[in-house]
């Protein structure tokens, strides 16, 4: 009996900003952590089968599963190939090469250089090859 799932399952990735939040990388295969019991006010929560966890709460409240990244998708900036969640400002790269860079610190969500302003964070992931919860977490 296998201890890791190959449906592919919709996590939820909502940012905390503040170099909070896990990097994220289509086709990357890793560990993640994700709630045990998501917050409730993190949009359409109930509609995912995970939601990654960012240090907003306790650690008690989370679980480390491996798993593939199979899609990366925002509903305003579409396909996204990665988010690079380290320093001030976010960099989220779409699927033709550009990248979105946003405030993490000062103004979080605050996009640079494009003339929109995103109201939602709400990012799908789809993964797949994702194993049971993980005894250790690191």
């Amino acid at each position: 009996m296998s201890n890791t799932s190959v449906e592919s399952r919709t996590a939820l990735w909502s940012p905390g900003w503040y170099e909070l939040d896990q990097p994220l990388v289509a086709g990357e295969c890793g560990r993640f952590w994700f709630f045990l019991n998501p917050p409730t006010d993190y949009p359409d929560v109930e509609s995912y089968d995970f939601v990654f966890f960012n240090q907003l709460t306790s650690s008690s409240n989370c679980q480390v599963r491996k798993a593939k990244i199979v899609s990366i998708l925002h509903p305003e900036l579409g396909e996204l190939r990665s988010i690079e969640t380290n320093g001030l400002d976010y960099v989220f790269k779409q699927s033709d090469g550009s990248e979105v860079i946003v405030n993490a610190e000062e103004d979080p969500g605050t996009i640079y250089d494009l003339p929109i302003k995103v109201e939602n964070w709400a990012i799908q992931v789809r993964l797949s090859e994702i194993s049971e919860p993980l005894q250790e977490a690191v």
